[in-house]
């Protein structure tokens, strides 16, 4: 199943909004993190310094350690602590300790802070920043490692309380963007909804083209709907004036074969009589379906009046001998459109008309109409009517009912035909009159 256009579009909006939020959390929580590492950094490097500031030897050489300003140093598990270790002495520890003292990796050169990472006896993470400065003169001098160390907790837990308030509140921006996603993608293919109802409307026959009140981008598409729009036009018109020529073109030879059949009929050569007459029908049925078809512009959407085609065809069928005794009546509603256009409602209300005119005896009745979600229309005369068990025959190619009646016993096929292709049911019953009632019936749109 193919993605529709907006999906496609919704869904890569929406993957590389998530890419670009899960992006942005990243780099959040990694500069937040190095923003706090330096924050204990130069905390550590302040405490490093008054320590070491702190510190002196005295006249035996032993270590006089003045007490830090913060008492955090001074007091059990503060979390903050120090630790000094002059050579292969025991390491002396602020009174903040209340475990073993620290394993310290031993920075590679004298008056270089050194940090690191590393677990106390109690196993709490501590950063730790140490350095090894020399204290007294000469041969006297002695190296002394000095360390500050700083309770990790409070740093992880402010770092993972960033981490979740990040991750919140960038899905809240994450839905927002989403929605405005969606409704960019809405907005953005508006034109090309448009351009659905216009060709609608062009299939309905209330518009013939499309309208230039696009955006740039879609003028091209349009121009080019608008030129198969005029190209498919011509070629109809052109099909059209061929078909008309063809028909008129073979009228005169099928009439002479016609002839040809009848004096072989009396000439008493039934069966190759017979024979031609299924060829004159089968090129006569040809002839007319095809015209049939030529005329019909495929817009099944198309819609038509009927009243003004009817009362058109009505004026023409009077003037024959044939009909100047008939009564033809028409109770068409003004509004009621059939969905054909004008050449096939035509073609396909002459060939109907034509059929009753042959069968009835006084009147000739058009009905037109809309029932709830459907419409009809009806040509009744009141001829002899059909058997309903002859119905399918009477609407089968090619068959007559009575043979003496003149015809090729195509126009209920074609009619049949032209109404299968545009959406309607064609029905075949008994009128009010006692003769036939031919029904077309087709949903409102």
């Amino acid at each position: 199943m193919r993605a529709s256009l907006g999906l496609r579009l919704f869904l890569t909006a929406a993957a590389t909004t998530i890419l670009a939020l899960a992006a942005t959390a990243l780099v959040l929580n990694v500069l937040f993190r190095d923003y706090f590492e330096a924050r204990v950094h130069d905390e550590l490097d302040n405490y490093l310094l008054l320590l070491t500031g702190n510190i002196a030897l005295d006249d035996e050489g032993a270590l006089e350690i003045a007490p830090m300003f913060d008492q955090r140093f001074e007091q059990a598990l503060s979390g903050y602590y120090w630790q000094i270790e002059l050579e292969d002495a025991p390491p002396l520890l602020s009174p903040s300790f209340w475990a073993a003292p620290l394993e310290l990796a031993r920075p590679a050169q004298r008056g270089t802070i050194f940090y690191q990472d590393v677990m106390t006896g109690t196993g709490e993470p501590v950063s730790v920043a140490s350095w090894i400065i020399e204290l007294g003169e000469a041969e006297e001098s002695r190296d002394i490692l000095i360390s500050v160390a700083m309770e990790r907790k409070d740093i992880d837990v402010s770092v993972a309380g960033f981490a979740s308030n990040t991750a919140i509140w960038l899905a809240i921006l994450g839905l927002f963007l989403l929605a405005a996603s969606a409704f960019t993608v809405r907005v953005g293919l508006k034109p090309l909804e448009r351009v659905r109802n216009e060709l609608r409307r062009i299939n309905a026959a209330q518009n013939r083209r499309l309208s230039n009140d696009y955006p740039s981008e879609v003028l091209p598409l349009v121009k080019e709907v608008n030129e198969l729009l005029d190209q498919n036009d011509a070629t109809l018109a052109r099909v059209r004036v061929s078909a008309g020529n063809l028909a008129h073109g073979l009228k005169t030879p099928l009439t002479v074969l016609r002839g040809v059949l009848r004096k072989l009929e009396l000439s008493g050569q039934a069966q190759m009589a017979a024979e031609l007459g299924a060829e004159i029908d089968a090129m006569q049925h040809i002839v007319e379906r095809e015209l049939a078809r030529s005329r019909d512009s495929h817009q099944k959407r198309s819609h038509t009046a009927v009243a003004p085609v009817a009362e058109r065809l009505c004026a023409a069928l009077r003037q024959q001998p044939a009909a100047r005794h008939l009564q033809w009546t028409i109770d068409v509603p003004s509004t009621l459109a059939a969905p054909f256009d004008a050449y096939d409602l035509t073609e396909l209300l002459g060939n109907l008309l034509d059929n009753a005119m042959k069968w009835t005896q006084t009147t000739v009745t058009i009905l037109g109409g809309e029932t709830g979600e459907t419409a009809f229309l009806s040509v009744v005369d009141d001829g002899p009517g059909i058997a309903e068990d002859k119905v399918e025959a009477a609407l089968a190619r090619g068959e007559r009912l009575d043979a003496q009646n003149s015809g090729s016993g195509l126009g209920l096929h074609i009619v049949r035909e032209m109404a299968d292709s545009h959406g309607c049911t064609i029905t075949l019953g008994a009128s009010k009159a006692g003769g036939l009632e031919v029904r077309l019936t087709w949903a409102l749109s």
